[in-house]
């Protein structure tokens, strides 16, 4: 056991580590991306989000995928997500950078509407996104479902120019697969594929993206 003094000692130390660790991640030189597949021989994917802009899941035939750099990516579902970006998160260290470079956390549904979500501060975290709703926040009912932290593995480099460009309020659709990702010096790395399961671990969505557009914003400004 320690004495309080040695308490706040070793966590005086744990927190100056963490501020270290994640500044040298900040100012890593960008590592070059792995990925390369050949997006021609992958299942059709749907071309829009479902019908209240909830994200659309589809089956896809069962397909491993080499993603470059000892990972492998296996299919889970065809992926269609629509909706407005809150955070954005750049990795150059961690264990699976070489594949997944950005983490992009998006609302969809009511929370995407123009103003919906001020009332909501947000926060990227490593691999994962915080949210607290204000105390005049007027929200839906299921409004933490329509908060996603997306692991996106860009199908290649041009896929990856396209998500390194998108900036925080813009309203994006990112089409690809949800999949389970395999490699040398991880645990298995699965995505989520339930809509209810907003937690750090196991809930985010890791997509393998094949595509990113950035969407007209709503009230037609430019």
């Amino acid at each position: 056991m320690f004495d309080e003094g040695t308490k706040t000692t070793l966590f005086f130390v744990a927190a100056a580590a963490f501020i270290f660790t994640m500044a040298g991640e900040r100012n890593a030189p960008r590592a070059e991306l792995a990925t390369a597949v050949e997006t021609a021989r992958l299942p059709s994917l749907p071309l829009t989000a479902a019908p209240g802009g909830a994200p659309a899941q589809t089956s896809v035939a069962a397909m491993r995928v080499e993603l470059g750099d000892g990972f492998e990516a296996r299919l889970l579902h065809g992926y269609v997500l629509e909706g407005r970006v809150v955070t954005r998160r750049e990795y150059r260290r961690d264990a699976t950078s070489a594949v997944s470079p950005l983490d992009l956390g998006i609302v969809w549904g009511d929370l995407a509407e123009p103003g919906r979500a001020d009332a909501i501060a947000f926060r990227a975290v490593p691999r994962g996104v915080n949210y607290r709703p204000g105390p005049e926040a007027v929200l839906p009912a299921d409004w933490e479902e329509q908060i996603t932290n997306n692991h996106l593995i860009p199908a290649d480099a041009a896929v990856n120019a396209a998500l390194m460009a998108v900036e925080i309020g813009q309203r994006i659709r990112i089409r690809g697969y949800l999949v389970a990702v395999t490699g040398d010096g991880i645990a298995p790395w699965r995505s989520s594929t339930r809509r209810d399961d907003n937690t750090i671990i196991g809930g985010c969505e890791i997509i393998l993206v094949t595509g990113v557009e950035v969407l007209p914003p709503e009230d037609g400004s430019a």
